[in-house]
C-alpha cells in the first residue's frame, strides 16, 4: 500500500511552465486513438570539417480515450469560494470533459459514453453528495453538473471517500479513475490523505486539479504518481477548460504502444553518446533503434552527437535522412530532414593565371602560378599541401610544393630556361589530395616568347694587307659585323645597300667584310682575302641589321663606305 506522499511546494511560475505544453497540446474534444507526431532538429546549422553536431529526435504524443472500458468519478468543489464566475467556468470545463469522453469512446459526440465506459459526478462543500451514479448517459452527467450551486465549507475527505464508494461498485473489468477539482484548503471533515491512500490502494488512479488559492501540496499528496502526469494547476477559472481537457486526454488509453523508431545516420557521420528520455536505445553502426513500451501525453527525446568524417567531404549534408516510426496502433509519423553546413573541407582547387605570357628576351624571367583551395561554399581552406608540376613544355619536369596560407593560397615560382629551347608553352598542373584519397587538380598554360630584337654593331677592323690596328678613318673600308641576342646564341647579320634593293647575308656574328662603294655598278658579294670573309660592293652606304631565330629584326646601323681614292 502506498504511504502518504511527501509534501512539495511549487511556485506559481514553475506550475505555469509545467502546464504550458499540456494546455497547448490538449484540444477541447479529443478523438479516439491519440496522436503521435515527430520532429528532428540539429543543435547547429554550421560546423567545421570533422566537427560535431547535437541531434535530437523527438516524439510529441497525446493520449486519447478509446474503447478500453473505464469508470471516471468527477469530484467537483461547490464550496462557497466557488461562487460566481468560478462555478460557471467549472461547469463549462467539466461538461467539456464529458463531451471529450463521449466522443473519444466511439468517435461520435452523441450523448452516449460507449464501449462500457461510464462517468459519475460527486460534488462537495461542507458534505459530499453523489449527484450522478456511474452512467453511460453523458447528458445526465452534464445535467448534474449544471445543477451545482456554490455554498458552504470544503470537505475533501468525504468527497474522496464518497467517490471511491461509487467506483468500488463499478464493473470489475473497468479501470477506475477519480478527478478531484478544488480551489481551497480543507475546512470541514478530516484529513483526506487517508481516504486518498485507501482509494489508491483499491486500484483507483487519482488526478488532481488545483484552482487559484488551492493548497497544491495537499492535492498532490492525494494524486497518483507521478505528479507531473496526474496534477494540473489553473491560476484562474478561465483555464479550467484547458486543464480538464488535458486530464481527459491522459486518462485512459496511451497515445501509442510498442513504439519503435529506427534512425539511420548518413555515412558521412559517426554516432556517439546516444541517450533517450524514455525507453531504451540500441546502436548498430550508424543505426539507432529506439523502443518505448507505451507513450502517454509526453514528448520523449532521442539525443546523440553526430561527428563528421573529414574523408567524406563537406557541403550541406543531411545528418540522419532516414527516420522510420512504427507502433502497434499504426500511427504514421514523418520527420523533417534538416541539414548542417560542413565548412572547411578542401573541395576544389583553382590555379591562376589561367594563361600568361612571359618575355624571354629579358634575362632572369620567372613565372608564378598561384593555387587557391576552397571548400564546398567557396571559402578558402588553410594548411592544404599543394603539389605543382610542369607537365610539358620547355620547362617540363619543374616541380614544387607548398601548403596553403590562411587565405587558402599556395605559390609555385620557377625560372624560364634562357635559350631557344626555353621558347614554347608550359602546361602547369596544381593538385591537392582530397580527404577521400582522390587527387583534385587544375591546369594552366604559360607561354614563353621572344619579341626582343638582337643588338648589331659594325666595327672598323684591321687591313689584312698591313698593320694590326685599323686607321681612325678606316679609309680602307674593313669592318667586323657582330650581333648578340638574349635568347638566340647565333643571330644572323645582313648588309643592305642604302642606294639599291640589294641585301647580302645572313652572316654569322663576327664576320669581317671589306666594303666598296661603286655608284652605278651592280652590287655584288665576293670571297675576301686573308681573314676578310667577304668583299661587298654597294652603290651607297651599308645598312647593317641582325635577325634572331624568332624573326625579331634589329634597327639598322650604318657602316659608311670609305671615300674613293684621290
Amino acid at each position: 500500500m502506498r504511504t502518504r506522499k511527501r509534501q512539495t511546494c511549487f511556485t506559481a511560475a514553475a506550475v505555469l511552465a509545467a502546464l504550458a505544453v499540456p494546455l497547448a497540446a490538449a484540444p477541447a474534444a479529443q478523438a479516439a486513438g491519440g496522436t503521435v507526431t515527430g520532429t528532428k532538429s540539429l543543435g547547429a546549422t554550421d560546423i567545421d570539417c570533422g566537427g560535431s553536431v547535437p541531434v535530437t529526435v523527438a516524439l510529441d504524443a497525446e493520449n486519447g480515450i478509446s474503447g478500453s472500458p473505464v469508470d471516471v468519478a468527477l469530484v467537483l468543489d461547490r464550496s462557497g469560494s466557488m461562487a460566481g464566475q468560478p462555478i460557471a467556468d467549472l461547469k463549462t470545463a467539466a461538461k467539456g470533459f464529458v463531451d471529450l469522453v463521449d466522443e473519444a469512446t466511439d468517435g461520435s459526440l452523441d450523448g452516449v459514453i460507449a464501449n462500457g465506459s461510464r462517468l459519475g459526478v460527486v460534488s462537495f462543500a461542507s458534505t459530499a453528495t453523489a449527484d450522478t451514479p456511474l452512467t453511460s448517459d453523458a447528458n445526465a452527467v452534464k445535467s448534474a453538473i449544471d445543477a451545482l450551486v456554490a455554498d458552504g465549507s470544503t470537505n475533501h475527505s468525504e468527497a474522496i471517500s464518497t467517490a471511491q464508494a461509487q467506483l468500488a461498485g463499478s464493473l470489475p473489468g473497468n479501470a477506475k479513475k477519480m478527478v478531484v477539482m478544488t480551489d481551497g484548503e480543507t475546512t470541514a471533515g478530516g484529513d483526506a490523505s487517508d481516504d486518498a491512500v485507501a482509494a489508491r490502494a483499491a486500484g483507483t488512479e487519482i488526478f488532481g486539479i488545483g484552482l487559484g488559492a488551492a493548497d497544491e501540496a495537499e492535492i498532490q499528496d492525494w494524486t497518483s504518481d507521478p505528479d507531473s502526469a496526474h496534477y494540473r494547476y489553473a491560476p484562474d477559472s478561465g483555464q479550467l477548460a484547458e486543464v480538464f481537457a488535458a486530464i481527459g486526454a491522459a486518462i485512459v488509453v496511451p497515445a501509442a504502444t510498442g513504439v519503435t523508431v529506427v534512425d539511420t545516420v548518413a555515412p558521412q557521420f559517426s554516432i556517439s553518446s546516444p541517450a533517450v528520455s524514455k525507453g531504451s536505445v540500441a546502436q548498430a553502426g550508424n543505426q539507432l533503434t529506439w523502443t518505448i513500451d507505451e507513450l502517454g501525453t509526453e514528448s520523449p527525446t532521442l539525443t546523440f552527437t553526430a561527428t563528421h568524417d573529414p574523408a567524406a567531404g563537406g557541403g550541406a549534408l543531411a545528418v540522419n535522412p532516414s527516420v522510420a516510426y512504427t507502433d502497434a496502433e499504426g500511427h504514421v509519423v514523418t520527420f523533417a530532414n534538416p541539414v548542417v553546413n560542413v565548412h572547411g573541407c578542401a573541395a576544389a582547387i583553382d590555379v591562376e593565371p589561367e594563361h600568361a605570357v612571359n618575355e624571354l628576351g629579358t634575362p632572369g624571367q620567372t613565372h608564378t602560378a598561384t593555387a587557391t583551395v576552397t571548400d564546398d561554399f567557396g571559402d578558402p581552406v588553410a594548411g592544404v599541401p599543394v603539389d605543382f608540376t610542369v607537365l610539358s613544355g620547355p620547362n617540363a619536369g619543374a616541380a614544387g610544393a607548398a601548403d596553403t596560407s590562411g587565405a587558402g593560397t599556395s605559390d609555385f615560382t620557377y625560372p624560364g630556361a634562357q635559350s631557344l629551347a626555353g621558347l614554347g608553352t608550359d602546361s602547369i598542373r596544381g593538385c591537392f589530395t582530397h580527404a577521400s584519397g582522390q587527387q583534385r587538380c587544375d591546369d594552366v598554360l604559360k607561354d614563353w616568347v621572344d619579341t626582343t630584337p638582337p643588338t648589331v654593331t659594325c666595327t672598323p677592323t684591321n687591313n689584312p694587307g698591313g698593320g694590326t690596328e685599323p686607321p681612325a678613318d678606316n679609309e680602307d673600308g674593313f669592318f667586323q659585323l657582330t650581333a648578340t641576342d638574349a635568347v638566340d646564341p647565333a643571330p644572323e647579320v645582313y648588309v643592305a645597300d642604302s642606294a639599291s634593293s640589294y641585301v647580302f647575308g645572313g652572316f654569322p656574328s663576327g664576320t669581317k667584310i671589306k666594303l666598296v662603294q661603286a655608284p652605278g655598278a651592280t652590287p655584288n658579294q665576293k670571297v675576301g682575302v686573308g681573314d676578310i670573309d667577304w668583299r661587298i660592293t654597294l652603290n651607297g652606304d651599308a645598312l647593317v641589321y641582325a635577325v634572331d631565330a624568332s624573326g625579331n629584326q634589329s634597327a639598322p646601323v650604318s657602316c659608311l663606305v670609305p671615300p674613293g681614292p684621290k
